[in-house]
């Protein structure tokens, strides 16, 4: 899980630069279609290793996001983003909270 959480944070965090200090919108395109594709292996990674079906909420989003994305993007035009990056920094939430909650779990000696 840490893996996981630090690799999301780097590539919010990329893609928050490169928004702010870049000039062009495909870098910042092709780094959240990176983000987002970690984020859905890592769904279904915790959905079928670990049995967690609340990660299966966000795999129907983003199926429902990904074949929305280009109809929205014809009528509102950039503000299409907002749901995608908002679906992102919900999913990075919860995968904060679910390792802060495993990390506070009590483990025995052997674990440590």
């Amino acid at each position: 899980m840490k893996i996981d959480l630090l690799g999301q944070a780097i590539l919010i965090v990329a893609i928050v630069l490169l928004a702010f200090f870049a000039s062009g919108k495909a870098w910042t395109n092709a780094m959240l279609v990176v983000l987002g594709l970690w984020q859905l292996a890592s769904a279904f990674h915790l959905m079928y290793v670990y049995q967690h079906i609340k990660r299966l909420n966000f795999v129907k989003i983003v199926i429902v996001l990904a074949v929305s994305l280009p109809i929205w993007m014809h009528f509102v035009g950039g503000f299409a983003y907002l749901p995608v990056a908002g679906v992102v920094v919900w999913y990075f939430v919860r995968t904060v909270r679910d390792t802060i909650a495993v990390y506070n779990r009590p483990r025995s000696f052997w674990d440590l």
